[in-house]
């Protein structure tokens, strides 16, 4: 099921130095469900974690996950969310997790 963030034409379009809030729903993938936590990074195309130097900051409320990115540098990125539920699985041990790539282009 794909995610759905907004707005997602700014996210495409994003020039160096640009700063920007976004949003993420969740709610098509939580399914009635209630996040109990999330983790957000940004990597470059090396795989590198260089969240601290665009920003990263989030918050979740009411199944949207709310995060800023600053166009730091240009190149290619991904945008990564690590999102665990409340609610427990069918073996009543693990909770339901799931995570969110989105790449983008900074120019």
């Amino acid at each position: 099921m794909a995610l759905k963030i907004t707005p997602k034409s700014s996210l495409d379009n994003m020039v160096k130095g640009e700063e920007v809030a976004y949003k993420l729903n969740l709610n098509p993938e939580l399914d009635g469900n209630t996040v109990d936590t999330h983790t957000f990074k940004i990597y470059d195309d090396s795989d590198t974690d260089v969240t601290a130097d665009f920003g990263g900051d989030s918050s979740e409320s009411e199944g949207y996950i709310t995060f800023g990115v600053k166009a730091h540098d240009t190149g290619v990125y991904a945008l990564r969310f690590w999102v665990t539920c409340n609610e427990l699985l069918p073996d009543g041990v693990t909770p339901y997790e799931f995570t969110a790539v989105m790449r983008v282009t900074i120019k």
